[in-house]
């Protein structure tokens, strides 16, 4: 056979293969070549040692994590089992990413959104639509921030990124640094909305009742983070009404957090350490109201304010050289983000 017969064979077989796949409908991803570059760092529940996993991620939905490696083998961990993950990204993905952790709040949203309009995996868009809700919300574009994350939990339900929604933590924020929404969106079709406009309307006297039984039903019926952030939003309750506080239930709460996962934990780490701020245990108030601003970053204004109150703790434990390193900190961040220096813009 000469060298122009085995061309054309090859071609022929290329064709039928071609056609082959074509008589199934594509899966999303079936139409990227198999470019083996994900990686997934999995360390097992009692185990020490992490395992480095690489093959293209499939998705990445819920508690769960889709990986096919060469051969086509699949695995599915968990995601209290991944330690990183590392994937494809855009220019404009990576440009939002590193936009955000300059602090540049709206180039990011300006990044992210291109990134967006052209990310074909719908696991990734998830991931970029959390970033872009996490920039919103510092810029203090809380309805957006909303809208976004909506978006998010209409193609996953259980997602991770709920944690994401402009939920207010700390009733003191002036007025334009938290969000507003009316009593109408308590009976909202969106659990998310629902739980939004609860933490807002929760301080208001004429909406706290209404409020509060819209939490209570969201512990029943929404699932996962979501139903957490329900119950953890009701914490905040005591603290609206001081003489209710009860270091038993703050107890309570402090072991409740340890089983959520590190960003979950900020706001109500948050709360715990205002409660304990209330009933005089400064030391650990300053742990917990040093977990926002060290770990994982909220808003601005609620950051600053979590840190604004950890300085107050430690004044009033006697530990001043500290709260004056932190009163420094404190400056430091309010002016790279332009925000205020406490809670009430002091």
């Amino acid at each position: 056979m000469n060298g122009r017969s085995v061309l054309f064979l090859r071609l022929i077989i290329v064709m039928l293969f071609g056609l082959s796949a074509s008589a199934q409908p594509p899966e999303e991803e079936s139409a990227l070549p198999f470019v083996p570059s994900d990686q997934v760092v999995v360390r097992k529940t009692g185990s020490t040692r992490a395992r480095t996993m690489t093959g293209v991620i499939e998705d990445l939905s819920g508690q769960t994590i889709v990986l096919r490696r060469a051969g086509n083998t699949i695995d599915v961990f968990n995601l209290r089992e991944v330690v990183s993950l590392r994937f494809q990204k855009s220019p404009e993905y990576d440009d939002g990413l590193h936009r955000i952790r300059a602090r540049q709040w709206k180039d990011a949203i300006t990044s992210l959104q291109a990134a967006a309009k052209i990310e074909p995996r719908k696991w990734v868009s998830r991931e970029i639509r959390a970033s872009l809700a996490n920039a919103q919300r510092a810029v203090g574009q809380f309805d957006r921030c909303l809208e976004t994350v909506e978006r998010i939990l209409k193609e996953d339900a259980d997602s991770r990124h709920v944690v994401e929604l402009p939920l207010v933590w700390d009733e003191r924020l002036v007025a334009k640094h938290r969000i507003t929404l009316p009593e109408s969106d308590l009976k909202s079709e969106s659990y998310a909305r629902q739980l939004t406009a609860a933490s807002a309307l929760l301080q208001e006297s004429q909406h706290q009742t209404a409020a509060i039984a819209t939490l209570q039903s969201l512990k029943k019926i929404a699932n996962g983070r979501l139903r957490d952030l329900a119950e953890m939003q009701l914490w905040r309750v005591p603290l609206l009404r001081a003489d209710e506080l009860r270091t038993s239930e703050i107890a309570s709460w402090s072991q409740h957090v340890r089983l959520l996962d590190r960003r979950t934990r900020s706001g109500p780490e948050f709360i715990i350490g205002r409660a304990l701020l209330a009933t005089y245990d400064y030391d650990n108030a300053v742990t917990s109201l040093l977990w926002m601003p060290l770990l994982e970053q909220l808003d601005p204004p609620t950051t600053s304010a979590s840190l604004a109150d950890a300085i107050t703790a430690l004044k009033l434990a006697g530990r001043t050289a500290e709260a004056a390193r932190l009163e420094i900190e404190l400056s430091n961040f309010s002016e790279s983000n332009n925000g205020p220096t406490t809670a009430a813009e002091k």
